[in-house]
């Protein structure tokens, strides 16, 4: 079903110009910090986190343990999602935004305090998975959050590149994160595992600031208020959302799938798969650093195009494109040499860019705006547990049952079941890239 473009709501095309921009900034910005600290553990995990809290094990089981702690905080984020869809639709964005980006920095700065397991035992472990519960909480509401900041503030012809605005901030702060990484890694192994994988935390604290300054002069989203105006807003935003919108939630489950996935693909798994085939940790992080910024291009290229080409054919090619650039950045890291390493980093993302530049606004235009914040956010949350949280471990744990590297079949064949599901969840999910909000509000009356 494609819905058309019969009405253009007035709001976000007579919005200052100046509101358009900081809700632009706003989204950017927070969404940089949230990744920015929640990609520094995950990248932390393949290079420092077994050794320095969980220490005396195997180092595939130290690898193991550190990844879980990292599931553990995607496990957090759809509970997050949960607990802010209930401020997000009927209190308005701007406030859950205020704050997700403190609890974040506040999270960070204490993992960048937190004594190891040389210091108080197994203490070190137990802290370090509460601190990424409350990061995972805070991720959780940020991503769907300013999300709507932008493509609500937007105008109807342009919500696929305003879209690009959080994602670009994600990949933001994936290369901030691999950036300030790098530099800590080049000193001598011993002083990096001493103090210096702290100070990525500490720079986090500046980030937050300048967010917090941004999002303080934001104003509520025009589409927000028109509903709040028209007393359009639901009293119990999370029960009528499983109740009315089930099938919405999990069409953008299945359609993020695959987009979670490949992240994880490209800021996880490659650079672990890296160093355990003889690459050193400055030299994986570098691969994840030029990936990155490959698809901090590509991303808002790919989200520009679907306002013309529309969110399903580019999301439908990124998912078939996924596990074949898997099995192709695994191929040619194998060639042992660095060259091939960055090609190995740039070809997954170039899929994931395909799949993930259309994802952010359809999942935000596949709900009512009464139900948009609970809805892109729990859906995409929960994509992103299944997928980015676990698909570390289970590679892991398949690499493992395969013998280890070189043998990546295994993985290949998880990646292509993943694709699988997100190409049903395509095919299956409405047009909307032409749809007014008007029009998809009365879509979601009619099916209340």
């Amino acid at each position: 079903m494609t819905l058309n473009r019969t009405s253009e709501t007035p709001s976000p095309t007579s919005t200052d110009e100046t509101q358009r921009r900081r809700a632009t900034w706003s989204a950017l910005l927070g969404t940089m910090v949230e990744y920015y600290d929640f990609y520094l553990y995950s990248l932390l995990a393949a290079v420092a986190i077994g050794p320095l809290f969980f220490p005396g094990s195997d180092p595939t089981a130290a690898l193991l343990a550190s990844f879980a702690t990292l599931a553990v905080g995607f496990v957090a984020r759809p509970v997050g999602a949960l607990l802010m869809t209930a401020v997000g639709d009927r209190l308005g964005r701007r406030r859950v935004l205020l704050v997700t980006v403190l609890a974040m920095g506040i999270a960070s700065l204490l993992i960048g305090l937190l004594p190891t397991y040389s210091t108080i035992g197994v203490w070190a472990p137990v802290l370090l998975v509460v601190l990424r519960v409350v990061q995972g909480l805070a991720a959780g509401g940020e991503f769907g959050g300013g999300l709507l900041m932008s493509v609500e503030y937007a105008r109807e012809n342009r919500r696929g590149l305003a879209s690009s605005a959080p994602q670009i901030g994600l990949y933001s702060g994936v290369i901030l994160a691999n950036a300030s990484l790098l530099l800590v890694s080049l000193l001598p192994r011993e002083q990096f595992l001493g103090w210096g994988w702290r100070l990525p935390f500490y720079f986090s604290l500046v980030l937050v600031a300048i967010t917090l300054w941004v999002r303080a002069r934001v104003d509520e989203t025009p589409v927000f208020e028109k509903a709040r105006r028209h007393h359009e807003l639901s009293r119990r935003p999370i029960t009528e959302l499983f109740r009315t919108q089930w099938r919405g939630l999990l069409t953008v489950i299945a359609v993020a799938f695959i987009v979670t996935n490949a992240s994880a693909l490209n800021n996880s798994i490659v650079p672990a798969y890296a160093i355990q085939t003889g690459f050193s940790s400055s030299q994986a992080l570098s691969m994840t650093l030029i990936g990155t910024t490959t698809g901090l291009v590509l991303v808002p290229l790919f989200a520009a195009l679907s306002d013309r080409w529309g969110r399903k054919r580019l999301a439908l090619a990124g998912a078939v494109l996924v596990p074949l650039m898997g099995w192709a950045a695994f191929a040619a890291i194998g060639r042992g040499t660095f060259g091939w390493a960055v090609i190995a980093a740039i070809l997954p993302v170039v899929a994931h860019s395909m799949a993930f530049g259309p994802v952010g606004a359809w999942i935000a235009e596949l709900f009512p705006t009464r139900f948009r914040y609970g809805g892109a956010s729990l859906g995409f949350q929960i994509a992103a547990t299944l997928g980015a949280g676990f698909f570390p471990l289970i590679a892991t744990a398949l690499f493992r049952a395969a013998g280890g590297p070189p043998n990546y079949g295994l993985v290949l064949l998880y990646l292509a079941a993943a694709a699988v599901i997100s190409i049903v969840g395509v095919l299956l999910a409405r047009e909307t890239s032409r749809a007014s909000f008007d029009d998809i509000d009365a879509t979601g009356k009619d099916r209340a």
